[in-house]
Order: C-alpha cells, then sequence, then structure tokens
C-alpha cells in the first residue's frame, strides 16, 4: 500500500487523522494549520479520547493541542487530557525511579542489563520522560543470569506470574523468552526478557552480541545503557510484528527514533535483518512509519524492503482507529505472522514450531514425567482449538507465554 493509498485510510475520518497529525514530536506549520482546521470542524471528542488511549498517545495528543491550540479544544476535554497526561507522567517517573533501583541492583550482583521500551525509549527517542505512555517495566538480561535474577526480583516483593519446577527450567529457557513478574504492593510490573520473540516466531535476533554495541543516556540522576539506532530499530520491529502491531505509539517510536539518527547505516540494517531472517519485519516497521508518519527513510532503501500485501496494511490501520478494542482471533494471528516469514521454509519453521512449543499453561494443566513429554504437543493442540477455537473468540495472551496460551 502506497504513502498515499495510507493516508487516504487515515483521513476517513477527522479524530484519525487528527491523531496521526499529533503522532510526532514536531509539527511544521502547515500540519499545525490542517490541526486547526481540524479542532474546528466538529470533533467526537469521547471517540477522539478513546482512540488516544487505545494508541497509547495521549501524552502527544496534549501535548501538541495545548501548544498549538488550546482555544479550539473543549475546556472539560482539555482538562481531562491534562489530568490524564499529569497521572501518567506521575507513572513514568515511579516507574523509571524503580527501573534504575532494578539495574543498580543487577549491576551489583554481575548481571548485565538494558532496558527498552518503556523509559529507555521514552528519554533516548522522544527526548522527555512525560511524552510516552508505558505501565511495565522491560528488561533484557543474558539467559544464563534468569533465575539469579528472578531470586533477586523476588526478594524485592515481586512474585512469578508462574512457578516453573526446576526440572522445567530449562525447556522454559529454551522455549520461552520473558518471564513476568509483578509487585502487588504497588502494582509494578516487570518484564524480563533474554530474547526479544517466542522460539516458534523465528525471528533470529542476536541478543548476546548487544552488550557490546550500547550508548549512554542520562535518566533522572542516572546514566543508563540503551541499544544502538540499528539494533534498536529491529527490536521494536520484532516487538511490533510480534503483537500484529496492536498501538499507532509503536510505529511513532519507530518514525521518531529514524528521525533522531541521520547516521544510519541502512545497508547494514538491512544485512543484518536478512542475516535474523526479519527483513519482512523490518521491512514492515519501516514503511508503516515511513508511509504513514513521514518517517525519512531513503527511496533507495524504501526500493529494498518487502512491501507486505495491502489487506495486512489495511487490516493494521484499521485497528488503530476501530471504536471496538477487539484482539485478532487465533486464525488471523497466526496469519498475520505468516506474512511476516522472509520465505516459505520460515513458515513451516513457524506452523512447526507454534504447534509443538508448550507453554507452563500446558505444564500445569497436566503434570507428565520427562518420560511422557512428548504427549504435551497433542494435548496443546486439542487445549488451543478448545479454548480458542478457530475464528471465534479473541486471542488473549500473557507476557508469561511463548505462544497463544
Amino acid at each position: 500500500m502506497s504513502a498515499e493509498e495510507s493516508h487516504g485510510i487515515v483521513s476517513a475520518t477527522a479524530e484519525a487523522e487528527l491523531l496521526v497529525h499529533c503522532a510526532r514530536l514536531e509539527i511544521d506549520q502547515a500540519r499545525a494549520e490542517r490541526i486547526g482546521a481540524l479542532l474546528g470542524g466538529g470533533l467526537d471528542w469521547s471517540r477522539m479520547v478513546a482512540l488516544a488511549q487505545r494508541n497509547a498517545l495521549i501524552p502527544l495528543l496534549y501535548f501538541h493541542l495545548n501548544r498549538i491550540a488550546p482555544g479550539k479544544v473543549p475546556p472539560e476535554r482539555l482538562r481531562e487530557l491534562h489530568e490524564r497526561f499529569q497521572s501518567n507522567n506521575a507513572l513514568n517517573v515511579w516507574l523509571t525511579g524503580e527501573m534504575i533501583n532494578l539495574l543498580e541492583l543487577f549491576e551489583q550482583n554481575q548481571i548485565p542489563a538494558i532496558p527498552y521500551k518503556g523509559p529507555a525509549i521514552s528519554v533516548g527517542i522522544y527526548g522527555k520522560l512525560s511524552l510516552r505512555q508505558f505501565a511495565d517495566l522491560d528488561i533484557l538480561i543474558p539467559e544464563k543470569d534468569v533465575w539469579k535474577a528472578t531470586e533477586l526480583l523476588i526478594d524485592r516483593g515481586y512474585r512469578a506470574h508462574f512457578v516453573i519446577p526446576e526440572r522445567k527450567q530449562a525447556a522454559f529457557i529454551r522455549l520461552s523468552y520473558v518471564r513476568l513478574f509483578k509487585r502487588e504492593s504497588d502494582n509494578t510490573t516487570v518484564e524480563l526478557h533474554w530474547r526479544l520473540a517466542p522460539r516458534f516466531f523465528g525471528a533470529s535476533f542476536d541478543t548476546s552480541t548487544l552488550w557490546q554495541r550500547t550508548r549512554m543516556i542520562p535518566l533522572q540522576n542516572a546514566h543508563i545503557r540503551i541499544p544502538l539506532s540499528i539494533d534498536l530499530i529491529m527490536m521494536l520491529c520484532i516487538h511490533g510484528a510480534k503483537d500484529c502491531w496492536e498501538r499507532l505509539e509503536w510505529v511513532c517510536g519507530l518514525a521518531e527514533l529514524v528521525r533522531s539518527d541521520a547516521g544510519i547505516d541502512w545497508d547494514e540494517l538491512l544485512e543484518r535483518a536478512r542475516d535474523a531472517h526479519c527483513l519482512a519485519i523490518v521491512s514492515m516497521g519501516l514503511l508503516l512509519a515511513h508511509d504513514l508518519l513521514d518517517a525519512p527513510i531513503p527511496a533507495a532503501v524504501i526500493a529494498k524492503l518487502q512491501t507486505p500485501p495491502d489487506w495486512l496494511t489495511s487490516q493494521i490501520l484499521a485497528r488503530f482507529f476501530s471504536d471496538e478494542n477487539t484482539l485478532l482471533t487465533l486464525a488471523q494471528r497466526i496469519r498475520f505472522h505468516l506474512q511476516t516469514k522472509d520465505s516459505r521454509r520460515e513458515k513451516l519453521r513457524y506452523c512447526f514450531r507454534l504447534a509443538l512449543t508448550t507453554t507452563p499453561v500446558d505444564w500445569e494443566m497436566m503434570s507428565l514425567p520427562e518420560s511422557a513429554s512428548f504427549l504435551y504437543f497433542p494435548l496443546r493442540v486439542l487445549r488451543l482449538i478448545k479454548k480458542y477455537g478457530w475464528q471465534s473468540d479473541p486471542l488473549a495472551t500473557t507476557g508469561e507465554s511463548v505462544g497463544p496460551v
């Protein structure tokens, strides 16, 4: 789908168009005038706020409207946006402080740790902690340190989403990619990653090399390490594709990352994406950022990207601006994931691993001895069909899972 077609879909409603105009850090005079015209044309403000909240863009929407044309926003709506902005900022400050404490705790215990998403993107890409919505902390560590980090988090008051028996720990690390922790006293959630996506998803991004390629940024009264732009572009694209690009803010973060770094080595990025079997994934993210939010990607690079089918791009845009907050069905999610694969071989590998990768949910459903662990595979297939059907119920996942649970 071309940039013109994408913008045509967006401009179908005034609320969608206004949200896209505000989904960026800098707004030029022409765009500011268009925002003023949209504000003067009569908006459904209940829908406007709901769309911004679902797409995690309340901070940017308020920031720009309050700066460009506060007099054209109904006073009660401007107050509502301001209150949401302030509440989000307070949460961000709290979570950032906790993240810094955790990074220091891990460092004291010789656990290398890199934050990504969350506060790392807010400051590293947006430049301000207040301009991004996030609700949890994502921290990447080496897989060999998962259990050591688990004990440290438990000592700090967190509780793991699943208890993993010792006999299953090696399998859990091999098959999964993240462990979810929550502290009930303040409702703080931490996602401890050792890979970016579940094994079945197929993108073979090597996280072990990240530790040698980071940059330091100031954050509150500390300095933290975040990935370099090429790595972060790949990480954000893999995250977006894994979760089927459910939020416009994910595209906004990617577009602002591209805007913030004029020195991106595009040839190296595309070469690494091919080596990691995720060229289609990176292509999808970059084209969304370029076509929808005008990310400055050179034409020669655009020509080398794999264009996703129009129906897939239309599906993503429709979910961004839908009035219903519905998740994809199991069949839709599988179909989406298959379109992110670089080859037929990768598609077959995805299907094979999706069926055979077991999760803690499967293990809790029935405890089997290691000699009979092969029985988890048919049980998993039957459980998924029974729980979700093929195209009926919405697909729900938890951060602990390695696939549909």
